[in-house]
């Protein structure tokens, strides 16, 4: 039988008088990847955080094994005065590293990510697409036992997606576990082999056979001043991200004509479309 590197007890979570999480039992084992779904508002991120020891909880108990290495990568960044070279090699020494290893990982992770001629310029100053690879280097740049993801792809180009997904299918067969918060359903069948859903505050288990294929679009448009998104495309699209005045949306392919048409008569420019694999 696996040991057990995390296991929640009970846990039930309030904001207020607001019940959030309701009597959540799990346990995380290594090469477990595990992907929580379900609409914005449910609680994803706040159990995420929770796993992570980085908010408390009404009631219950979370467990770790002795000096668990858990790593997280959440969905927003703080746009902080430190370039990415001093944060990370900060992050890095602050965690016990020693100093060739962390410079050989960040020259590494750098170079993969296409960061080099970034890596000096203050976080404050990148895209919200560059601050995430940050996020994601931090995060690998020692190997976890446990990596946490809050909506990972968010702000990345495809080709950083493809190369962090590789990345944490290469981890995973090395042992390491994984918990997911994520929109994408490629990203679930591709990263999780097991899924919940956070309904009535409870987890609900998800049959991944059940999570059909989808073939998405990804589109980039540059908004108009005082930009508004169409609330009846809300249901079609999978997921938007605003960068300063450009929206990058994921939307079914069978749903891409009917954003395309709206947005443009909305007086947004698109800029990119491509397809994505899954």
């Amino acid at each position: 039988m696996d040991r057990v590197l995390i296991s929640l007890n009970a846990i039930s979570k309030y904001f207020g008088r607001k019940l959030i999480l309701k009597d959540i039992n799990l346990e995380i084992t290594p090469q477990k990847a595990i992907a929580f779904l379900g609409p914005n508002g449910s609680g994803k991120s706040t159990l995420l955080k929770i796993i992570a020891g980085l908010t408390t909880i009404s009631s219950g108990a979370v467990n770790y094994t002795p000096q668990l290495k858990i790593a997280y990568i959440p969905e927003n960044f703080p746009k902080i005065d430190l370039t990415p070279a001093e944060f990370i090699k900060a992050l890095g020494l602050i965690g016990g590293l020693p100093p060739e290893q962390v410079s050989t990982g960040m020259t590494r992770l750098f170079e993969t990510f296409q960061m080099d001629d970034m890596c000096d310029v203050p976080i404050k100053h990148l895209s919200k697409g560059t601050i995430q690879k940050v996020a994601v280097i931090q995060a690998l740049l020692d190997t976890p036992d446990v990596l946490l993801l809050d909506e990972p792809l968010s702000g990345q180009d495809s080709q950083s997606q493809q190369l962090f997904i590789q990345m944490v299918q290469e981890l995973q067969q090395q042992g390491m576990a994984t918990v997911m918060s994520c929109h994408e359903r490629f990203l679930v069948k591709q990263l999780a082999n097991t899924a919940y859903e956070i309904s009535d505050h409870q987890l609900k288990p998800v049959d991944l056979s059940g999570i059909k294929a989808i073939e998405y679009d990804v589109m980039i448009f540059e908004a108009p001043a005082k930009p508004t998104l169409n609330s009846e495309l809300s249901s079609l699209i999978e997921k938007a991200t605003w960068d300063h005045n450009r929206l990058k949306l994921i939307v079914s392919r069978e749903h891409s004509d009917e954003v395309l048409i709206t947005l443009l008569k909305d007086k947004f420019k698109l800029r990119t479309m491509e397809g994505m694999d899954q």
